[in-house]
Parts: structure tokens; C-alpha cells; sequence
């Protein structure tokens, strides 16, 4: 499963009502938002750059690479997960509308990703995780930063 396995511990967030979750292996911090310089031309899921003590990292949107609604001006409380990729060291910063709570994984709960799914969802899942009031989407990081970082600019 891409540095998930049965025994993970998963770091859960909210993008636009939806839970997701996270190997916390894949991830080095969650931090408020950050000054963001524009990146001009670049994929419409680029936010731009921040740089954060030192680091310049892409700052990337959850919402626009899975072509949900943007956030509104009054939703500036959103999360950035800083995420280290695996080949290369390099940090992407993740914006997600929330962050919830560390939980152990269940391989009892665990699911293939349904086909009921858009394909965006699909693209970016691993799969899905069952829980007493909510379902959670298992992200493959890799796939989202493949997916955020294609995109042809728009604007």
C-alpha cells in the first residue's frame, strides 16, 4: 500500500465535509497558514510557494486537485500538512479545510476503494477505512501530489 500497511497510524482531515487520512509516516508537521507567495503558470492546484524556517515548499490545495467548490474568504482557518516525498526529500505543503486526530489503523475496516466513487476520489485513494459514525478515504500521497502537480494552468 505505499508506506501504509496494516499497523499504520493515520493522521485524519476534513476537506469540504469529507474525512480523509494519512499514514503520519508520510507527513513531518501541520502548521496554520503561511505567507504564500503566487507562482504564476503554475498548476491550478499550486497555491504558490511558502517558505517555511528556510524550507521553500509547494503549497498545494486539496480542494482544487479533487475539483471541489474553493473555500470562501471567511474559511481562512484551514491546516497546511507538510508532507516529505519519499525519492527525492522534497516537502509539499497539503492544505485540508481540518485537522482531526491520530488513530490506529484497523484492518478490520480497511476497503477497496468503492467504484460508486468519482474519479478523482478513486485516483487518489488506497481506499477506505470504516468507523462508528464516519468513512474515511485512505490517501495515496503520491498519487495526490502526481494528480495536484499535472494539472495544466487555466488561468
Amino acid at each position: 500500500m505505499n508506506r501504509v500497511s496494516k499497523q499504520s497510524r493515520l493522521l485524519t482531515f476534513c476537506v469540504d465535509q469529507q474525512w480523509l487520512c494519512l499514514s503520519v509516516d508520510q507527513l513531518s508537521e501541520v502548521v496554520t497558514p503561511q505567507r504564500r507567495t503566487p507562482m504564476p503558470l503554475a498548476p491550478v492546484s499550486v497555491n504558490g510557494l511558502i517558505n517555511l524556517r528556510g524550507k521553500i515548499l509547494t503549497e498545494l490545495d486539496m480542494r482544487t486537485t479533487l475539483s471541489l467548490k474553493p473555500r470562501g474568504p471567511e474559511d481562512q482557518n484551514f491546516r497546511t500538512i507538510i508532507l516529505e516525498t519519499e525519492e527525492e526529500g522534497d516537502y509539499y505543503g497539503l492544505t485540508v479545510d481540518s485537522v482531526g486526530e491520530v488513530i490506529n489503523m484497523d484492518p478490520e475496516a480497511f476497503e477497496k476503494t468503492p467504484d460508486s466513487l468519482s474519479e478523482h476520489w478513486r485516483c487518489i485513494s488506497h481506499g477506505v477505512l470504516k468507523q462508528d459514525k464516519r468513512i474515511l478515504v485512505l490517501v495515496d500521497v503520491e498519487k495526490v501530489l502526481t494528480l495536484s502537480l499535472s494539472e495544466v494552468a487555466t488561468a
